[in-house]
């Protein structure tokens, strides 16, 4: 269900309204969405689901407990607010607790597009026609998952802190297999409006990448440049931005420790190259306009050519080191170049081109060192051409390395990872050398 920012009011001042408790906060939510499903060249099914969720949060002194529900009855919002306070009043204290924060100024919501909104699941299955042609077109089996979401989210306190957003989003991703089974492609992004996602573009890689892909040649194992197209650059910076907090840092617990409690930030880690930042009002890939707590989501520069500029410090953390808070990132954005991937390709000598990677999961958290693997297209670059299609690997590497050993990159765009999907992300292909494929995969 989708509420207006007034009737969303209302229901956080009614919902605030039954509290007893010294604080109360609330997090309402509600969205609408729309998917289509291709598989085997032919639309299969669509659906239509639309859902409301409701948070509580009570507290008595430094005792607090939640309740969280799915109905927006007034009954069981009551019955939501009894259960938290009853929640918090059997539960021991929480020494880190802090009351909600008063009043908030907040940027401008910019992810939200009305002609997203009206989309319908007739729209989606039209626009699935262009995957239909193009399959058949190139004789390969075509198939796709095209999403649209309209929501809005609401977090409301008895301290007076009020902020609503409504947001859409899109998502359309494409998978394409040669007939004989030899050859898999792939091609996704995702966006707020329409007009930042071509459907024609995402087809016309993942059937490339399919054709492509056909009879890898084997490839051992070892070191090598490598090209990572956007996506996976998306989950791997994406993995690094969310480690970037103070607290473990702090506390010895992190890759950013340094000896005697101190931290890596205002070092140089990363190449030169790298300037990661986030900003609710990017044009392309705008975040929610609030975080933590119901925190503003401000501009930060986390890392700005190559030195740790900022930390994640939630408010607790703040208060006991005496720092600025700094709420989390909502959204993703690494610097890049004006170069396309094929320009990018013309520079390498001898590398391996990766399309995307899957299955991430972290090996060693204080030197974040990840493993996972590549798929849907894995090609040997050789003097500056892709010459062949190669094996799929298993990657064992650190971002914190990738990035330290960049050497290349693309221009950004907004793209969605395998593992990092929920984030709005404009990012660029990147090259970078030394990169460790640790064994071989039948992945393809």
């Amino acid at each position: 269900m989708i509420l207006s920012e007034g009737e969303a009011r209302e229901l956080g001042t009614k919902l605030l309204s039954y509290s007893r408790a010294e604080t109360a906060v609330a997090e309402i939510s509600g969205w609408s969405r729309l998917n289509v499903r291709l598989a085997c060249n032919t639309v299969t099914t669509d659906g239509e689901d639309e859902g409301f969720h409701c948070r509580v949060e009570s507290s008595f002194g430094k005792r607090r407990g939640e309740a969280a529900g799915n109905k927006a009855d007034p009954n069981d919002l009551a019955a939501l607010v009894r259960r938290s306070e009853e929640v918090a009043r059997v539960s021991p204290e929480d020494p880190e607790f802090l009351p909600p924060p008063g009043a908030q100024t907040y940027p401008p919501a910019k992810g939200y597009s009305s002609e997203a909104a009206r989309l319908s699941a007739k729209d989606l299955a039209e626009k699935g026609q262009t995957v239909l042609a193009a399959a058949q077109a190139k004789r390969v089996v075509g198939a796709a998952f095209l999403e649209c979401e309209s929501s809005f989210s609401a977090y409301t306190a008895t301290t007076g802190l009020w902020v609503f957003q409504q947001a859409t989003r899109l998502q359309y991703t494409v998978s394409a297999r040669t007939r004989d089974g030899e050859g898999a492609g792939w091609a996704a992004s995702a966006a707020y409006s329409p007009n930042e996602i071509s459907l024609p573009v995402l087809v016309e890689r993942a059937m490339e990448k399919a054709l492509r892909s056909r009879h890898p040649q084997p490839l051992a194992p070892g070191s090598y440049t490598v090209l990572l197209e956007p996506s996976a650059v998306c989950d791997l910076v994406g993995m690094l931005l969310f480690s970037l907090h103070a607290r473990p840092a702090d506390e010895g617990r992190s890759f950013l420790s340094r000896p005697g409690g101190k931290t890596a930030l205002g070092e140089t880690l990363f190449s030169d190259l790298i300037s990661l930042r986030s900003d609710p009002e990017d044009a392309v890939a705008p975040g929610s306009i609030y975080s933590t707590d119901g925190l503003p989501a401000t501009p930060r520069v986390w890392i700005d050519q190559g030195k740790l500029q900022e930390l994640i410090r939630p408010r607790f953390w703040a208060q006991e080191k005496k720092a600025p808070t700094i709420p989390e990132p909502t959204n993703l954005l690494l610097s890049g170049s004006d170069r396309s991937t094929e320009e990018l390709i013309q520079r390498i000598d001898r590398g391996v081109l990766v399309t995307r990677l899957w299955y991430i999961r972290t090996v060693d958290p204080r030197t974040l060192l990840l493993t996972g693997l590549t798929r849907d297209g894995t090609f040997w670059i050789e003097k500056g051409k892709i010459a062949h299609p190669v094996n799929n690997f298993r990657f064992n590497e650190s971002p914190v390395t990738l990035l330290k050993n960049a050497l290349a990159l693309g221009k950004p765009e907004a793209t969605v990872g395998s593992e990092v999907d929920d984030l709005p992300a404009r990012v660029p292909a990147l090259v970078a050398k030394e990169f460790t494929f640790s064994s071989v995969s039948q992945a393809s």
